[in-house]
């Protein structure tokens, strides 16, 4: 049986990634901000409440973990800051990076690390076509999720020599269950098909996009999967599931 971490388990994505796994037979650790009552992941083994806007948030996992090694770690953590305010103080920018960005390098590199060498251990990060475009609300977020991008390329590269692979999975727009249903208000508002609300919301969020659908969890899990599956051929790799809005030459 495989063990599996994923990091930022407690609802949407993560939780679905938690749950699929736990369905395959693995055993899953699940780790998130919200209090174990209110995660909707299904089958965890273990849950483990955390907030990577804590410093501490690495050593705390690893005491807990207690020396267990999974032989798949997902971080899928995401802080999108206040919302609705452009205009972040220096101590609100400090907390975005430090969620997105440094605490998962330490946290990733303390997991990986502590791995022992006979094991093999795969390490999935999640991260948003974001880093490709940046507007005075999104500057910030794009800007965190670019210094993951980059922290997680050196991560491979300490990787290189070690029994382990890690790589990234870039995502587009989710069909998260609050957007959906937010869409589908706005279509029975309207009174037009949901597929029509969805091309428009696409095609407004960027041109580029080359899907007429939000990108559904299970395509996200198998996308998981395919990179766990390829061992150390994944070290360094970039799966894009990100609609085409990368997809230039730029």
């Amino acid at each position: 049986m495989k063990n599996v971490l994923i990091i930022g388990a407690s609802n949407g994505l993560g939780a679905h990634l938690a749950t699929r796994f736990a369905k395959e037979g693995c055993a899953v650790v699940g780790t998130g901000r919200r209090p174990a009552e209110d995660v909707s992941a299904e089958g965890l083994a273990d849950y483990v409440r955390l907030d990577l806007a804590d410093p501490d948030a690495p050593g705390r996992l690893m005491e807990h973990l207690n020396g267990r090694s999974p032989d798949l770690v997902v971080h899928n953590a995401v802080s999108y800051g206040p919302l609705g305010n452009s205009d972040l103080t220096l101590e609100e920018l400090e907390a975005l990076f430090r969620v997105n960005s440094l605490v998962p390098y330490r946290l990733l590199q303390d997991l990986l690390f502590a791995v022992p060498e006979e094991r093999f251990c795969s390490c999935v990060v999640v991260n948003s076509d974001a880093i490709y475009s940046a507007n005075r609300q999104s500057g910030a977020y794009a800007a965190s999720k670019a210094a993951l991008r980059v922290l997680t390329t050196a991560l491979a590269d300490a990787c290189t020599t070690r029994n382990a692979s890690v790589s990234t999975l870039l995502l587009g727009p989710l069909a998260d269950p609050r957007k959906t249903a937010e869409l589908r208000k706005v279509a029975a508002r309207r009174g037009v098909a949901e597929k029509e609300i969805v091309r428009a919301f696409l095609r407004k969020s960027s041109p580029s996009y080359v899907i007429d659908s939000l990108i559904d969890f299970e395509s996200c899990f198998r996308s998981v999967q395919y990179l766990a599956g390829l061992g150390r051929s994944a070290n360094g790799m970039l799966c894009k599931l990100d609609g085409g809005s990368s997809g230039s030459l730029i």
